[in-house]
Parts: structure tokens; C-alpha cells; sequence
């Protein structure tokens, strides 16, 4: 009798005696990838009818610890992380900032843990936690776009590159509310907000003085690029940037890339203030969005900032002190935010 294997990927027979005549010539030096290709024998095969016939289980200890360690190397119990974490993402009251916590994915959270609850913590545990609480929110991935935006400005220091654009918001019996915006590019602060019913050239016009007001900085040479939406291409607006010497300029047609910064942005606006909440008037917009802006920039963690705020950023690198910047922060609601009803 003849005693013969399967072969798997070639699904032929094979006997014994070619395995043992392999298992010969190998061990005189020739090349098992010889032999195997001279005796026709698949390598997967030979590997899978030779192999060991016991399998050596071990007892596998969970790596979870069921703590973490603050900065100055206390223990602190994944129960009382959840805890921390429950109370974070429970606020239901869209006009507190805190609110917008509950939009964040779990590397923000991290940064947040660390730099509030002095905890460190890796993100992927903080997401293992939020999953056990239920409290991962569902994300879509948007594929990314194939155009990268043109590198044309060296970007040094706050107040040097600002970018504005407008965001309509749905509203049950208003309609769309367009939110003009005005970011920084080098700090990511928001430093000017117009919401209202329509946005004119004078509406731009007013925001982009309250906004150098508000930063207390010199508009010379300070560069603002836009679209090409008719409030920017106003006559007025170019009389307004060359009487204060600033430099206006327009982003490509179709491109949304080449004013990158404020299109990141409105995205966070879309994913962690639109979809969040429900508007029935203006003045919820108002209301909800004046929060969010202060979150944005106090309370988030930024990516492209080494997931710092915002306001950190600008107060380490600005030349005022930071007690002028915390009264900024503090005034923020009342001096930026222009509403016309």
C-alpha cells in the first residue's frame, strides 16, 4: 500500500516517497527549492504535510492593567476614567462649550485627559473606553481630495495669513443663516464671526475691522485671501483693503484647496456643530454657534498644532501678555460676533 498526500494548491497526489527523498537530498545540501521543483511538489504542501502534529497552547494574560498614571506618576483606576469620560461626553446643553466634547475622536480626548485631568492616557485606550461606555460617535470617512493647496506663503507668526469664507446653516423656519468666518492660518483662531440674514461687502468690511480690533494687531501687509463671492469683489472692499494696506487675494475658481484652512474649518463646523444640533431660528445658531467658537478655540485640541488649542498658541507666540489675551478670550461673545436679524 502506498501512502499519499494531498496537495493543496495544486490539488494533486503526491507520495510519501517524494517527501522522504526530499527530506534525503537536503540533507546532503541540495536546495529544498530545487527539490521541490523537480519532484513537483508545491511548497505550501511539503511545509503543511510535515509540519508538527501538536499545537502548544499557553494561557494568555490580558494586557489591559485597569489603570493609568497621571504626570507625576500617581495610579489612577479605568473606573474612574469612565467616570471622567461619562461626565465629559453627558453635557446635553449645546450653549455650554463643553458640549462639543462629545464630537471629538478619541486622540483629541487624549490630549484633552492630559492637558485637564493631568492623565496620561493613549488613545486607543480611550477609545477601548468609550466603546465599553457606548460612546464612540459614528464618523464617515470622506476620501481625500487628489489637489493639494499651493505652498505661496511662509507662515511665520500670528495675524500674518488670515482666510474668510461663508458657511450656510439649515434652519427649521429661517432657512439658510450664512456665517462669515475669518481664521488665522498660522494659530487656527477664529478671529471673526458675521451671522445674519444676508452678508453684504459692508457686513465683510465691519468684521474684518472689529477682527484687527480684536487682535490688537497692525493691519500692514497683513494678507486676507477669500473667494470670489460678490461681498468680496465689491468696490467698497477693495477701496477698504487699500486704505489699510492690506492684501486681498482670491482664492482659484473650483478650488476649494487654495483656501485650505477655512475649508478645514467648516468642516469641523459640519461634523461637530451642524450635525450636533438642531436649529429652529437664527437666533439658536446664534446662540449654539457664539458656544462653539469659544470651544473651537479654548477648549479643542488641534491637530495640526500638536494638539494644542488655538488660544495657547496665539498667547505663546504673540507679543501681548497673558492677561490682555484671557480678557480677549473673555470678550470674545460680545465684541466679535455681528448679528442682523
Amino acid at each position: 500500500m502506498r501512502l499519499t498526500f494531498n496537495s493543496q494548491s495544486e490539488k494533486e497526489v503526491t507520495f510519501i516517497g517524494d517527501f522522504l527523498l526530499i527530506f534525503k537530498y537536503r540533507n546532503f545540501g541540495v536546495s529544498t527549492t530545487f527539490l521541490l521543483g523537480y519532484y513537483n511538489v508545491s511548497s505550501s504542501s511539503f511545509h503543511y504535510n510535515t509540519r508538527l502534529f501538536f499545537v502548544v497552547k499557553r494561557n494568555r494574560k490580558s494586557s489591559f492593567k485597569g489603570y493609568s498614571f497621571t504626570n507625576d506618576g500617581k495610579k489612577v483606576p479605568d473606573d474612574y476614567i469612565k467616570q471622567l469620560l461619562i461626565e465629559l461626553l453627558s453635557v446635553d446643553n449645546p450653549s455650554n462649550p463643553e458640549f462639543f466634547y462629545k464630537t471629538l475622536g478619541s486622540k483629541k480626548l487624549s490630549a484633552i485627559f492630559r492637558q485637564k485631568f493631568n492623565i496620561i492616557i493613549n488613545h486607543k485606550k480611550i477609545h477601548r473606553l468609550r466603546k465599553e461606555l457606548n460612546l464612540v460617535r459614528y464618523y464617515h470617512r470622506h476620501p481625500k481630495h487628489p489637489r493639494k493647496r499651493p505652498k505661496n506663503h511662509d507662515i511665520t507668526r500670528p495675524n500674518q495669513y488670515w482666510e474668510s469664507d461663508i458657511k450656510f446653516i439649515p434652519t427649521k423656519y429661517d432657512g439658510y443663516i450664512p456665517i462669515l468666518s475669518i481664521i488665522d492660518a498660522f494659530d487656527r483662531s477664529i478671529v471673526g464671526v458675521y451671522i445674519g440674514n444676508s452678508i453684504k461687502a459692508k457686513d465683510f468690511i465691519s468684521t474684518v475691522r472689529k477682527s484687527i480690533e480684536f487682535r490688537g494687531t497692525i493691519p500692514n501687509n497683513l494678507i486676507i485671501r477669500t473667494d470670489n463671492g460678490p461681498q468680496f469683489k465689491a468696490k467698497i472692499t477693495a477701496a477698504f483693503m487699500e486704505e489699510l494696506n492690506i492684501i486681498h487675494e482670491f482664492g482659484y475658481k473650483n478650488n476649494p484647496n487654495s483656501q485650505a484652512y477655512i475649508e478645514s474649518f467648516h468642516s469641523s463646523v459640519q461634523h461637530e456643530f451642524v450635525e450636533s444640533n438642531e436649529f429652529d431660528y437664527i437666533d439658536d445658531v446664534y446662540n449654539y454657534y457664539i458656544s462653539y467658537i469659544y470651544f473651537y478655540n479654548n477648549l479643542r485640541p488641534h491637530g495640526s498644532l500638536n494638539y494644542f488649542t488655538p488660544e495657547f498658541v496665539f498667547n505663546l507666540f504673540s507679543n501681548t501678555n497673558n492677561e490682555s489675551n484671557e480678557i480677549k478670550s473673555i470678550k470674545f461673545n460680545d465684541f466679535i460676533v455681528c448679528v442682523k436679524k
